[in-house]
């Protein structure tokens, strides 16, 4: 080999090792610099439900709602309400100081956890407090791996102040109760709800005006000044009078004192509201750029709690659970072995602006239109993408509430090695538009 070649082989190799040693994983990807507003693209501003159907749609939800109040009755299927205990007993998964649990550790949660006297409770309450929702009754997380954050294993679900819960077990430890709703169950710290009356079961079950905040994070306190919630967008509340909704106070006894919380009108709006494109386009720019929270840690949102608590405005009762999203209602289309070239054919024909939702293994986002370009274009909280080149594989973040097309990173994927988009990866297109106008 010449002397010119091997410089050249030689200049290859450098440049090559290079490009595989640089920092791609930082790199913002483009579908980040597209215009985060989602009033781009409403293309019918109208109301897109009756005065009779938004009355339907907030009977079922607050039967749904209020159901820890009534009839409900604890799992009694002990494998589904502690799905949890095989991990625990296997896959013993990493610490929060990224080493691997010990045996004595799980083992002695297991015991904590008690089962074998499931239910050993049977108390309607009421969240005191936004909180946790737990697999387990402690507040350490759990990670599959070394580097698994922010996925805590063990974090189920965010559940808002003033949720009707049933108590149906406590652990030994009498410090968490584990609590069941129409869309969650797991364990929450006890300190964090109150034990309710018939009397108070009755005075807000009968209210028959509810309202939910127009935006996120503002605070309500009580007449005396002390902070008593943060209003969120999807959280519900019970009027308590002419600019007065409930509050909640934990007393020492744990049984649950009412009080009323002067509020701003303009800050709220009736429940439910009308469905319509504007409505939700506006959720959407107030939640744009909110931190990811998994299973809600930090008070933030996940995919699934960012689509749910923006239809929870308009009557849906939706579940917390992706999947269960992508199933919920009857106008499913399944795509999962079609093509990206025929899932686009179905979409333009089929997927409704704001009132579609698409489903794929561990995540879900909401169709909002198409771009000047044609391009489909969805919003969603996230908290990365994978690419992958011949270099191997690479992760590059959202880190939140976004606006983007269906192949966010797509840029940095190889030509013969890639990583799917999540256009390639959705398997499920749900169109809820049906179910927003009560049927």
């Amino acid at each position: 080999m010449s002397k010119s070649m091997k410089r050249f082989c030689s200049l290859c190799i450098a440049v090559l090792f290079l490009y595989a040693c640089s920092e791609h994983k930082d790199q913002e990807i483009a579908d980040l610099k597209l215009p985060q507003d989602a009033m781009l693209y409403v293309t019918d501003q109208k109301p897109q439900n009756n005065a009779k159907q938004i009355q339907k749609l907030k009977e079922v939800y607050l039967a749904k709602f209020f159901a820890p109040f009534g009839d409900l009755k604890p799992n009694p299927n002990i494998d589904e309400v502690f799905w949890i205990q095989t991990s625990l007993k296997k896959n013993l998964g990493y610490s929060h100081n990224l080493e691997k649990f010990d045996q004595k550790d799980t083992q002695s949660l297991l015991q904590q956890m008690q089962i074998e006297t499931y239910p050993n409770a049977m108390q309607k309450a009421i969240i005191t407090k936004d909180t946790n929702v737990r697999a387990v009754p402690t507040l350490k997380p759990r990670f599959s791996k070394p580097n698994g954050y922010p996925f805590d294993r063990w974090q189920n679900s965010l559940i808002f102040y003033g949720t009707p819960v049933l108590i149906t077990h406590y652990d030994s430890t009498k410090r968490f109760a584990h609590i069941q709703t129409e869309f969650v169950y797991g364990w929450v710290e006890v300190s964090d709800l109150a034990l309710i009356d018939s009397a108070q079961i009755k005075q807000l079950e009968q209210s028959k005006a509810f309202v939910m905040p127009n935006r996120d994070d503002f605070n309500l306190y009580e007449r005396n000044g002390a902070f008593a919630t943060q209003a969120r967008i999807g959280k519900l509340f019970v009027m308590a009078g002419e600019k007065q909704v409930w509050g909640f106070l934990r007393k020492s006894d744990g049984h649950l004192k009412m009080i009323k919380l002067p509020i701003k009108t303009d800050d709220f709006h009736s429940f439910p509201q009308a469905f319509s494109q504007v409505a939700v386009a506006g959720y959407i720019n107030d939640l744009v750029g909110q931190k990811y929270g998994w299973g809600g840690m930090y008070e933030d949102r996940d995919c699934s709690a960012f689509v749910r608590d923006i239809y929870a405005n308009f009557g849906l009762y939706l579940p917390r659970n992706s999947k269960a999203q992508g199933e919920y209602g009857t106008h499913q289309i399944r795509v999962e072995h079609l093509t990206m070239e025929e899932k686009r054919k179905i979409i333009i024909e089929n997927a409704q602006p704001f009132a579609t939702i698409f489903w794929l293994n561990g995540h879900i986002m909401m169709y909002i239109g198409r771009d000047s370009k044609g391009d489909i274009m969805v919003a969603h909280s996230a908290w990365s993408v994978q690419t992958q080149d011949a270099f191997g594989k690479r992760e590059h973040k959202l880190g939140g509430v976004v606006i983007t097309t269906l192949k966010p990173g797509n840029e940095f994927n190889g030509y013969v090695s890639r990583a799917l988009t999540l256009g390639d990866r959705i398997k499920v297109i749900n169109r809820l538009d049906q179910e927003l106008q009560g049927f």
